[in-house]
């Protein structure tokens, strides 16, 4: 009886144990909200969710999800330095991910974003349109994409970026293809349209 009740005792602590390693979400409230690095402010209509940041993501870099990360996610790169990556490689890693240089062209960072995805292992990858638009208080660069994990469902994205100060800021929405993207894309659009930066 005593071997049994200290077995579920153990069992019991040690789903405690996991249960508080596990990062939690974050409400993200309706309101100006600093993201990233806390330069970039935008102003969400709805509450979102702030999902945890894992041990690789950059300081730079934050997520939000409405109805959770594989349905869809707005990602937020605020003040991404020149000499840095869109993902965390390591130097022996064969494929490598451009680094950002402010002097990239339209065409080099539409470059630069796709190989983010090709270096992290989607290879049905195509962009459907790349357009000028207002964010930031200039012009930026809004590039229209989807793209189909190995096993997952196919996902529809609309990114948004623009250089200023020698650093990358950029926004980008994901959805599956089917419903989630077309339902955030209106909140999206307003989010980029009143995102502003610190001064």
């Amino acid at each position: 009886m005593k071997t049994s009740r200290m077995k579920t005792g153990l069992a019991v602590l040690a789903a405690l144990s996991v249960a508080a390693c596990v990062p939690a979400y974050t409400l993200v409230e309706p309101g100006p909200s600093a993201v990233g690095d806390g330069t970039m402010v935008v102003t969400p209509g709805s509450a979102w969710n702030g999902v945890p940041a894992a041990m690789q993501q950059p300081a730079w870099e934050e997520s939000w999800t409405s109805n959770g990360p594989l349905l869809d996610t707005v990602v937020f790169v605020s003040g991404l330095p020149e000499g840095k990556s869109l993902l965390r490689q390591r130097k022996k890693d064969a494929a490598q991910v451009p680094v950002f240089r402010a002097d990239m062209t339209p065409a080099d960072l539409v470059s630069m974003i796709e190989s983010s995805y090709r270096v992290g292992g989607i290879t049905v990858f195509d962009v459907d349109r790349v357009d000028t638009t207002p964010f930031l208080g200039g012009t930026g660069i809004r590039m229209r994409y989807h793209y189909s994990p190995g096993e997952g469902i196919g996902k529809k994205g609309s990114c948004v970026l623009r250089v200023v100060d020698q650093k990358l800021y950029l926004m980008k929405l994901e959805g599956v293809s089917s419903h989630y993207f077309d339902q955030a894309l209106p909140e999206f659009d307003q989010m980029v349209a009143g995102a502003s930066l610190e001064k």
